[in-house]
């Protein structure tokens, strides 16, 4: 079990190696021969207005994907929140535009908490809007919305795609109780316009098919503890019968990379080091597949070590 890592600015270890080997997922015996193509994940940015060397290391990573990108069929990049807030958006947005290939953003916990949601939708919308007309059957839910959880108005970034046969469901758990402690951890925000209703239709929509055949991505970890008991009893209940078809879910805000498999939920958690502090560190997934199921593996590469996939 992971331990519960604050998503503030600091160096946290989860004692997970600095450059993982490749992991599968525990269902993966016998793996495709097959590789299909692959993909990377970048996590915690965290770019802001204040002098540090964090925008620097994002260019890094963006620098490595592009070198990468064609020797290594790196097809994909889901940059998975907390990029920045404040008068770092738009240098962020700057960066990651440099990307050679499609990168999807959604937005973490530290944008809200730290009052850049609307900011952060004025700022990346371009992107989305780029993103449609790339992306196979592009979803995304309409924003903002009024947010009876809170009584206000909250902007919501959920979205949707296919890419090589696979579903990619990226997932907004970002509380939107504005507290030190409480926004650290996730909300399913089940209501009209909220994330629960977009990811049970996303799930109904595209759990048929090839095996594990959905990748969900997420800044807040889905797993105990950033989400209590009786939320992660309903999450088992929608995930759990079609658990075959969920790989995993990549996510960020804990500043460290580690795998675990959550039983309660039926598929793998893949978490995924800040480049913003310690190593520059990205994590690749290689996608194998026949005409019966994917099966991703994946592992996290130093970029400043330069090592090809």
């Amino acid at each position: 079990m992971f331990f519960l890592l604050a998503c503030t600015p600091r160096s946290v270890d989860t004692g997970a190696p600095a450059g993982d080997s490749a992991t599968g997922s525990p269902k993966d015996t016998a793996l495709p021969a097959d590789v299909a193509f692959r993909f990377v994940v970048i996590a915690d940015s965290h770019v802001t207005s204040e002098p540090s060397d964090n925008l620097d290391r994002l260019n890094r990573a963006v620098a490595w994907v592009n070198q990468h990108a064609e020797d290594d069929d790196l097809r994909l990049v889901l940059v998975v929140g907390d990029i920045g807030w404040g008068d770092g958006l738009a240098p962020a947005y700057d960066s990651l535009s440099a990307l050679t290939v499609p990168w999807v953003p959604i937005n973490g916990d530290n944008e809200v908490q730290l009052g850049s949601e609307e900011a952060y939708d004025l700022t990346f919308r371009p992107q989305y809007e780029v993103l449609a007309g790339q992306l196979e059957d592009w979803a995304m839910v309409e924003t903002p919305v009024e947010d009876p959880e809170v009584g206000a108005t909250a902007w919501y970034h959920e979205v949707a795609f296919t890419y090589g046969g696979m579903r990619f469901i990226g997932l907004d758990w970002a509380s939107r109780t504005i507290n030190e402690v409480l926004g650290e951890f996730g909300e399913l925000h089940d209501f009209e316009g909220g994330t629960w209703p977009f990811f049970v239709e996303e799930l109904a929509a595209y759990a048929t098919g090839p095996e594990e055949n959905i990748v969900l991505f997420s800044h807040i970890p889905m797993h105990f503890p950033m989400f209590d008991l009786d939320e992660l009893e309903k999450m088992g209940a929608t995930t759990l019968p079609v658990g075959d078809h969920i790989w995993a879910d990549l996510a960020g805000h804990y500043h460290g990379s580690a795998s675990e498999t959550e039983k309660e939920l039926g598929f793998d958690l893949h978490v995924t080091d800040a480049t913003w502090d310690d190593l520059v560190e990205v994590r690749v997934v290689e996608v194998r597949a026949d005409d019966r199921r994917f099966a991703p593996v994946t592992w996290t590469v130093d970029v400043d070590a330069d090592p090809a996939p």
